[in-house]
């Protein structure tokens, strides 16, 4: 299986540019990414609860990501797909895509978000990570890639594979401090 997110992982550009939109490999590393990280048995309400996939600020997948967790389950859990609007609504989800919100409601997110075990995703958030966020798609050197803050995961529970971290940059909650 993790020759399988290799592939995908560092195929990305071949991949994007053959065959899927920017937002269906996003929905490939978001699948990959949650197979790598483990919630802590409290981040559930029963054994039953579906994995809930949040969706914050625009949403660029229309229904992608619908399309690609139909029908699949993560440890006999299914997906459910949930976009919010309100920040008191967020504390529902297990994983929070991120897009297209400005610097300061970006911190009002994070805020609500950090006691919490949900898996922030930035969708190339500037200084996502830094701020508190967990994993941000980013573009380095004209290639899509991402980043991880490991220590903002570690804060709220959430534990992110070895396996995951060795092929991200990883950016610690000091990375802007002196």
């Amino acid at each position: 299986m993790f020759i399988s997110i290799q592939v995908i992982l560092l195929n990305y550009n071949s991949a994007f540019s053959q065959h899927y939109s920017e937002y269906e490999v996003k929905a490939g590393y978001i699948y990959n990414f949650v197979k790598f990280v483990n919630w802590p048995n409290y981040s559930f309400e029963n054994e039953y609860s579906p994995f809930v996939i949040g969706i914050y600020g625009d949403d660029p997948f229309d229904d992608i990501l619908n399309i690609a967790f139909k029908d699949r389950t993560l440890n006999d859990r299914k997906w459910l797909i949930v976009h919010y609007s309100k920040l008191e609504d967020i504390k529902g989800c297990n994983l929070l895509f991120i897009s297209g919100i400005n610097k300061s409601e970006l911190i009002k997110v994070l805020d609500v978000t950090k006691n919490s075990s949900i898996l922030t995703i930035g969708d190339n958030i500037s200084d996502f990570c830094e701020s508190g966020g967990i994993i941000n798609f980013t573009k380095q050197n004209a290639r899509n890639r991402f980043e991880i803050n490991n220590d903002a995961a570690i804060n709220v529970k959430l534990v992110i594979s070895s396996k995951l971290l060795s092929l991200a940059k990883i950016i610690n909650n000091n990375e802007n401090r002196f």
